[in-house]
């Protein structure tokens, strides 16, 4: 009688393990996608019917969403500045992105992404009161964002000088032991990918101008200098790099305490005024669909629906018709003397 031969299961990995290994696995490179055909039939509809309602719709937009938008102050630029084009200059797709309404989406979903790093939101939870600075700090990014990208040379380099010195004293310990500080090389470099990368994803989805292939390659490398002034080593300068950066940090990021904390602010903020709240989950639902699978995988998010996303496109569609020029933007075309509406 032949005994009966047991396959070798020895090199056959456990189920536990093989789990462990898809999602460790390489990722493909994540390309942000463009919208479908009815989401642009919707944002093409609003952005007329809103140009024709407009002496209806500005006031409750701005009450609604006011505190969002950019500093409406004037940046008058100083005489030394004048004829300078700043880091950018007017034919660069840095310009053209950040002058999009589709940045207001963009800046949730970089505080989400970059709240997906422990140590890094342990940074911002420790020394800032984010819940009840949010607008405050959504504008203090914002002036940034915008100012060195509009500013004069002078000011994108003041600019980062500020972050790298408003960096150093956030230091400290995370709740899980580990000690974090602001300007470590590594959290800098998580957060500058994550915030151009929700810049870039935005444009995309809900840009008026959406950036082609090509032109996400020339955006990461205009904003590499940006990355450069404030401290990180060496900031991708494709869109496959920033991918790769992204792969780098995966493996550390997780739904800490302070990013759970944060997720729950942004699903429903208390500081949103009751009818503004249908617009905020416009721009939420927004924002997640502009997240990279991996961070909506790891907050287990689905995919908003086309009718939500829809929704979104109305009302970036509706502000960009009713706003005028960005201050920054117009002030950067008088200094190079050019048309500031144009």
């Amino acid at each position: 009688m032949t005994a009966t031969t047991r396959p070798d299961r020895s090199r056959e990995p456990r189920p536990i393990a093989r789990a462990a290994q898809e999602l460790l696995a390489p990722k493909p490179v994540w390309i942000p996608p463009t919208p479908g055909a009815f989401e642009l039939t919707v944002g093409i509809a609003s952005g007329t019917a809103a140009a024709l309602a407009s002496p209806l719709l500005i006031r409750p937009l701005t009450l609604a969403l006011g505190p969002l938008g950019t500093d409406p102050s004037t940046y008058q630029p100083k005489p030394d500045e004048m004829g300078d084009p700043g880091w950018f200059g007017p034919g660069s797709v840095a310009w053209r992105v950040h002058s999009d309404h589709s940045l207001l989406v963009a800046g949730i979903a970089a505080f989400t992404l970059q709240a997906l790093h422990p140590l890094a939101m342990a940074g911002v939870a420790e020394h800032s009161a984010f819940s009840d600075d949010f607008l405050g700090r959504t504008r203090r990014t914002g002036e940034f964002v915008q100012g060195v990208v509009y500013g004069s040379s002078a000011e994108a380099e003041r600019l980062c000088r500020m972050v790298r010195k408003v960096h150093e004293p956030v230091v400290g310990v995370a709740p899980d032991g580990r000690p974090y500080a602001a300007n470590d090389p590594e959290l800098l470099d998580w957060v500058h990918i994550a915030e151009y990368l929700a810049i870039a994803a935005a444009n995309r989805r809900f840009g008026v101008l959406p950036m082609s292939r090509n032109e996400l390659d020339r955006y990461v490398a205009e904003v590499a200098r940006v990355g450069e002034g404030t401290g990180v080593v060496r900031p991708p300068r494709t869109w496959v790099e920033i991918n790769a950066s992204l792969e780098h940090h995966r493996p550390n990021l997780a739904v800490a305490e302070y990013a759970a904390a944060g997720i729950r602010f942004l699903d429903d903020p208390p500081i949103i005024p009751g009818p503004a709240k249908p617009l905020w989950k416009a721009l939420w639902a927004g924002a997640i669909a502009c997240l990279p699978p991996v961070a909506r995988e790891l907050l287990r998010l689905p995919m908003p629906s086309t009718r939500e996303l829809a929704r979104c496109r109305v009302v970036l569609r509706t502000l960009g018709a009713l706003g005028d020029t960005p201050p920054r933007l117009a002030a950067a075309r008088v200094r190079l003397g050019l048309d500031p509406r144009s």
